[in-house]
């Protein structure tokens, strides 16, 4: 954009930011806007090295699960560390003042337009680290309307597959050795035994339409625009 060479891109943070920062573009609008809380960023490994590095695999996650817990915790009291931590030139690289626009509760949609935005990003609280099968389902439906899974699908295939990806056993495994280390409590996450997996229906989505995980093309069949069971609109 500063070149000219592009008239606009779709990014996550902290590059809006750094656009508004050197005054070269603005934020039309933020997925938080589009759909609050919704799923973004995701660390995933091989079926084959999590066979090969079963105890390997969930110390990852422990790690992972620790540094998620210390980046909201007391509200989001460390992110200004974090944020000293994420602008080193062998992370991400950007000034410090253009990171901590969104990492610390606040966001700049253009010069002196700073909103306090306190979830903008979050990373444990509202179980936001947990691999919720619903999840999953929401972006195989987004794959299905706009054509990168071909062919109709059943409930059921949206659901198995989901499940060959998403491991709430290794979540599980995790927090339960960090509970057990003394490093964290069980109220920090989900009740295991009584979880599904799947949200309740989830609501706020910029067009209106309400996404049930369990009902994956009943969802699809609420779109005008977008393949649907075998027919293209």
């Amino acid at each position: 954009m500063e070149s000219g060479t592009i008239d606009g891109y779709c990014v996550g943070e902290p590059w809006n930011q750094q656009a508004v920062f050197m005054g070269i573009g603005v934020p039309v609008i933020t997925d938080h806007e589009i759909w609050p809380y919704n799923l973004e960023k995701v660390f995933g490994m091989t079926a084959g090295f999590v066979k090969a590095n079963p105890n390997t695999s969930v110390r990852i996650v422990k790690a992972m699960l620790r540094a998620t817990k210390w980046l909201d915790e007391n509200d989001n009291a460390n992110r200004a560390e974090a944020v000293k931590i994420l602008s080193r030139p062998n992370y991400v690289g950007a000034d410090e003042a253009v990171i901590a626009a969104s990492m610390t509760g606040t966001f700049e949609y253009e010069k002196g337009d700073s909103r306090e935005v306190p979830d903008f990003n979050v990373f444990f609280r509202y179980n936001a680290s947990y691999p919720y099968y619903s999840d999953a389902v929401w972006y195989l439906t987004q794959m299905r309307r706009w054509g990168q899974i071909a062919e109709p699908k059943s409930d059921d295939w949206y659901m198995e597959t989901a499940k060959q990806v998403y491991r709430p056993d290794l979540y599980r495994r995790a927090a339960e050795s960090l509970i057990a280390d003394g490093l964290m409590e069980a109220s920090d996450f989900p009740d295991f035994d009584a979880e599904t997996g799947f949200k309740p229906t989830q609501t706020g989505f910029i067009d209106g339409i309400d996404f049930d995980g369990t009902r994956p093309n009943a969802y699809l069949e609420q779109f005008s625009i977008g393949l649907k069971g075998d027919k293209q609109l």
